[in-house]
Parts: C-alpha cells; structure tokens; sequence
C-alpha cells in the first residue's frame, strides 16, 4: 500500500475545508483493499495534521464563503466555533469505516435501550454487515478504547469502556457521506 498517495489524497480533500475524507475513504478510492492495522498507522499519523489543515484562517474564510458568510463579525463567529468543533473531533473521525461507526451508535443504542450490549451477530444483522468485518469493527472499536477486549477472548466478550462517553464529543459516530459520480466517496462536516 502506498501510504504516500493515500496522505497526498487527504491533504488535497482536506484542504477545501468542507470535505472531511477519512482514510477508509482514501483507501477505497485509491483502489486499496481495507486493512485496518494500515488505517490505524495511517489515522494516528494523519490526526494531527488533519486538525492542523482545518484550523488555519484561510480555512475558515474559505468554510464561511462557501456558506454563504460574509459579514465580518458572521466570519468571527464562524472562526471561534470552527475552531472549537474541530478542536473536538477524534481521529476515530477519520479512522473508521461508516459501518464502523453504524456498529458503535447499535451497541449505545442497545446499552441504553436495555442495558445489555449486542452480540456480534446482533450487531451484523441491525447493519447489514458480514461476520469478518463486524470482528474487525469490534476490534477497532477495542483499539480506539470505546470497547474493552480480554486479552485473548472472543469479541463476543466485549464491553463498553469506562470513559466510553467521551467519544460522543464533536462529531462522535455521526457522519454525513457524499458519494459523487463515479463512485468517489468522501464525508462532510
């Protein structure tokens, strides 16, 4: 995998502000099959940067143009809450995959719903996933600290971690993906 034109890629999306690409993106767009030990390098090497690219000035002139700001104290504004907002978006932003995502807000739901966290195939079945990619998500989601995993136990054994709560902060799961012609995927804010 070409980790060099996979961060080219970011940087470019990421630089008109309101394209928030994620690495899955990026990989799947640049015809890399999804491998999440790349993604988690890739994510921890690019959040930063990716903060940094959105935080600029320039940045948020281009965000308030785009929307329609144009005011002086509309562009002031516009800066201190985009700075905040960006401020408070984790890298799981950018590092996992939508269904990813559509698995952690299934397991809150269902916590919150019940009290009792999803099987596996709960989780698979509620978003349409297969068997090996809702272990991975588990496993990311252990990775990212959201879930607890046993040293070498079954995903099935999984539970929410302590602080869990705190990746409801910014963008949290949520996301919003456009898919252009041509199959070119990318999130927005």
């Amino acid at each position: 995998m070409d980790q060099d034109s996979i961060e080219k890629l970011l940087i470019s999306d990421w630089a008109s502000g309101l394209r928030i690409t994620t690495v899955p993106q990026a990989m799947r767009r640049l015809g890399f099959a999804d491998d999440p030990e790349q993604r988690w390098e890739m994510a921890n090497r690019m959040d930063d940067r990716w903060h940094r690219t959105l935080e600029t000035p320039e940045k948020v002139q281009e965000v308030g143009l785009a929307i329609g700001l144009i005011t002086e104290g509309d562009q002031a504004d516009l800066s201190q809450h985009w700075r905040d907002q960006v401020g408070s978006w984790d890298r799981a932003s950018i590092l996992l995959t939508d269904n990813e995502k559509l698995m952690a807000r299934q397991i809150l739901y269902r916590q919150k719903s019940d009290s009792s966290l999803p099987s596996p195939e709960d989780i698979a079945a509620a978003i349409g996933a297969g068997t090996d990619e809702t272990v991975n998500g588990i496993r990311m989601l252990t990775r990212l600290d959201f879930l607890t995993l046993p040293d070498g136990q079954s995903v099935d054994s999984y539970a929410l971690a302590e602080d869990h709560g705190r990746f409801l902060d910014g963008l949290g799961f949520s996301f919003h993906t456009v898919t252009l012609d041509g199959d070119e995927q990318f999130g927005i804010p």
